[in-house]
């Protein structure tokens, strides 16, 4: 079978997470908690090859607890210097006054930072962990760091109303439109989230569609190549427990991985609909999109 054509690849640098938030099943997650190496980053980056489109350097976890983060962001800066690098995280982590600053200096492209609730105590009863004000301060050291690259991407995803009804979020309109304005202010942009997923089989917030076919095959999803801390292959970023490895970059190429038997009995599976054996795949959205 023919390697998919990558249009964008997540590495896993650790799936590490001191938050338990309520949208995220990590109360389910079984698989061995761990940090990708050095060694085993510049491995991925010699079995991708040419490429020049996105790399979320994240995965399953909080990608500022990998103190290698930078150290990763320049090798890959220096192997694929056209790629552009980003990172999803919570900014719930105690880091140096001048961290950020050298984490854009190293060449990272865009931050998106995950942000349900504005004050401490909405912040803490989703997202499970007592951060808001260390969110603050960080949001603080990272308008700090913008001034210094202008052209560096850097926005809040916050929820939207329609969430509301999947979550328990009780903020004000004020209480929100006061946060935006301050986070503005610092010059970061504002997106919503306005929609929460199951996880595969990790959460039921929404009806599984049966009429539609798996993105992974048919559609945008196909087109992401989805790699775990420890370099599995996985179809995509709701298989949070890695049940579904295709093969391991540490010890096969991307061609011998995408003709692997696993690969295609994944592909014969969701052409066939018979999800009997992937219980993950049996409760997903099979929404297309990145």
């Amino acid at each position: 079978m023919a390697i998919p054509f990558f249009q964008e690849i997540r590495i896993e640098n650790t799936n590490s997470c001191g938050y338990k938030c309520m949208m995220c099943p990590r109360e389910s997650l079984t698989r061995r908690i761990g940090y990708m190496s050095i060694d085993d980053f510049s491995l991925i980056l010699e079995r991708i090859g040419p490429y020049h489109g996105f790399f979320h350097l994240h995965g399953y976890g909080e990608p500022l607890l990998d103190r290698q983060l930078i150290v990763k962001v320049l090798k890959l800066k220096e192997k694929i210097p056209s790629s552009i690098k980003l990172i999803f995280t919570t900014l719930g982590v105690r880091v140096d006054e001048d961290y950020f600053g050298k984490l854009l200096d190293a060449g990272l492209d865009a931050i998106v930072v995950s942000m349900y609730g504005f004050t401490r105590e909405e912040y803490k009863k989703i997202h499970g962990f007592d951060g808001f004000e260390r969110v603050l301060h960080n949001l603080q050291l990272l308008s700090v760091a913008l001034k210094r690259r202008p052209k560096f991407f850097a926005t809040l995803k916050i929820p939207s109303q329609s969430i509301a009804s999947s979550l328990p979020i009780h903020h004000t309109s004020l209480e929100r439109n006061e946060f935006c304005q301050w986070a503005r202010d610092l010059g970061l942009g504002i997106e919503e989230w306005s929609f929460v997923h199951n996880y595969g089989n990790g959460r039921e917030y929404n009806v599984p569609n049966t009429q539609l076919k798996c993105p992974v095959i048919n559609g945008k999803r196909r087109n992401v190549l989805n790699i775990t801390w420890d370099m599995d292959v996985i179809p995509c970023c709701y298989d949070f427990n890695a049940r579904i490895p295709f093969g391991n970059l540490r010890k096969q190429s991307l061609a011998e991985i995408f003709s692997s038997p696993e690969y295609l009995a994944f592909v014969i599976a969701h052409q066939t609909e018979d999800l009997s054996a992937y219980p993950v795949c049996q409760n997903c959205e099979k929404l297309d999109y990145f």
